[in-house]
């Protein structure tokens, strides 16, 4: 694949303003829809590629988390056996299911848009676009508590149940905070390296080479992510995208350090 700087450096940009605007705008009219029901007990915020500034074309849909601040899942499996038993002893279960909060939200959400708009999926609520607002992905769910002892909570991620029953959680803001802090050490090159090669598995995926599933955004900015700085040093978007692409692709015939690569969060 051949490819002239101006078309990497292209590829370096970040998304435009109007795109911007139009994902401030979903957020906003979701979380319009949504306060009356839920008040100040939800915090709804946009994470992902377009929260962390890493989208590029294909990157059509912003990911909004719609957080209920009164409920959390609790992670106690770095929990002693004593400490899990006591806290299985204490706790007292939610009077509220998640199933219901995403069903309240769904209802909420389509008497707001319409049923025509609005479309349950498996794991968010899909809002359709309009011509202020881009197509948006909600995601209901419930803070996710990683305990290192009883009553000590190391971690606040969020966690949500798919339609099929299966748990997922994350840790967006600690991704966002870590993205960010090595955006900075990087001259500001990791999230532009993360953009082109964004772009590059998307022309692959243009030739019918390999599909976009194949090669997920996070998994993209979380590979990036765990390359030192000093990796970052070259004097064109060519030559850190080039060198940080061999760092990787070296670590990846290393079990040793493949399997020391790490979430952006850190925490996985």
């Amino acid at each position: 694949m051949a490819l002239d700087d101006n078309q990497i450096n292209r590829w370096a940009n970040p998304p435009s303003n109007t795109e911007n605007e139009k994902c401030e705008n979903a957020v906003s009219q979701i979380t319009d829809a949504l306060r009356p029901l839920f008040g100040n007990s939800i915090t709804v915020t946009r994470q992902g590629s377009h929260r962390n500034r890493t989208n590029v074309r294909l990157d059509s849909d912003v990911d909004i988390a719609v957080v209920h601040n009164d409920y959390f899942f609790s992670d106690i499996g770095w929990l002693s056996e004593s400490d899990k038993a006591l806290y299985q002893k204490q706790r007292t279960p939610a009077n509220y299911a998640f199933s219901q909060f995403k069903s309240d939200a769904h209802a909420t959400l389509q008497a707001k848009f319409g049923a025509g708009i609005v479309e349950r999926k498996n794991k968010c609520i899909r809002v359709g676009g309009s011509s202020t607002r881009i197509n948006a992905d909600v995601v209901p769910a419930y803070e996710h508590r990683r305990f290192s002892s009883y009553g000590d909570v190391i971690s606040v991620g969020i966690e949500f149940v798919t339609a099929s029953g299966v748990h997922i959680n994350s840790f967006p803001q600690q991704h966002y905070d870590n993205g960010v802090k090595k955006n900075e050490s990087t001259r500001r090159a990791y999230k532009s390296v993360v953009r082109i090669l964004k772009n590059v598995r998307n022309h692959f995926a243009d030739q019918g080479l390999m599909k976009i599933e194949d090669m997920p955004s996070f998994f993209i900015e979380s590979l990036v992510w765990n390359v030192p700085d000093s990796y970052f040093q070259g004097s064109t978007w060519r030559d850190d995208a080039v060198s940080v692409t061999a760092k990787i692709w070296n670590d990846m015939r290393d079990a040793a350090k493949a399997n020391d690569y790490a979430e952006v969060n850190d925490l996985k």
